[in-house]
Order: C-alpha cells, then structure tokens, then sequence
C-alpha cells in the first residue's frame, strides 16, 4: 500500500503539537483553577467555561472560543491559521471533556454543511 504524503495535514498537525506547549494556553489554564474548591486527594479543581462545574487537570480542555479552522470557509494562508492558533488569552477558553466534545462536534457539523 502506497502512503500519500499530504503536506497540509503534515504541517498543520505539526504546528497543533507545538500549540501544546503555548505558554498563553498554560495561563488561561491557571486563571481557571476553583480559588477554594479541592479535588478528592486535595488536587486542583478546574473551572468549565461553559457548564461552570468543576474538574480536576484530566477532565478540562483549553479550547479556541473561535475555532482556529472557521466554520463558514477555509482559511487560505498560513499566517492566519498560524495567528488564530498561537491567539491571544481572552481567545480561549477552559471546558470541560464533555462539553468542548459537543462544541467540537456542532462546529464539524456547521462547517460540513457550510463548505
């Protein structure tokens, strides 16, 4: 079987694991830890953005508010999925497991029927 290399895919998957050590993303992960709230064995508890629960580091996400691919077209440069990934703090946001599943998947379903 024939692998075919594409250079989109390759590019922007290797660009999604440098955002994984964004220290702007580590920040807003830190400004949603509970100021009273403990987990079990006495870990910190992470507040969901959306469902307003609490979660310890495991359970919580930090997600792009705007999703970096828009749901409404397709981003035709590299500077611009490069800024809406390496985006400033008051772009993302701390969810919860569940809920940024269910926002992940009405942003996938919006944009399959928009493109």
């Amino acid at each position: 079987m024939i692998t075919i290399w594409n250079e989109t895919t390759e590019i922007r998957g290797a660009l999604r694991q440098l955002a994984r050590k964004y220290p702007i993303k580590n920040a807003v992960l830190m400004e949603a830890i509970h100021p009273t709230e403990k987990g079990v064995r006495g870990g910190k508890q992470y507040v969901c953005n959306k469902c307003g629960l609490n979660f310890p580091l495991k359970d919580v996400q930090v997600d792009h508010i705007e999703p970096v691919i828009p749901v409404d077209r397709e981003i035709e440069k590299w500077d611009e999925y490069i800024e809406r990934l390496f985006c400033g703090p008051e772009e993302l946001q701390v969810l919860c497991k569940e809920c940024h599943v269910v926002k992940s998947n009405r942003e996938n379903e919006e944009r399959s029927t928009n493109l």
